[in-house]
């Protein structure tokens, strides 16, 4: 998990893939509707490869968080 003075998002660990979650995910601009999750807050990127990393934008949404917190 990672937080500031609370828990922002977290990495989670699957046999076919990484999710990088956001616990407040439905706050963040998403204008290339990567973010994945339909529940009332969090939203989260699959991960399958390194290359998602830069593709997904995972900076982008870190960012976010962090300018959120």
């Amino acid at each position: 998990m990672f937080s500031n003075e609370k828990d922002w998002g977290g990495i989670f660990v699957y046999k076919s893939h990484v999710s990088f979650e956001f616990s407040e995910g439905f706050k963040l601009n998403d204008p290339n509707k990567l973010l994945q999750g339909t529940g009332k807050k969090r939203r989260h990127l699959k991960i399958y490869s390194l290359s998602d990393i830069p593709e997904k934008k995972v900076a982008f949404f870190v960012k976010q968080v962090l300018a959120l917190n």
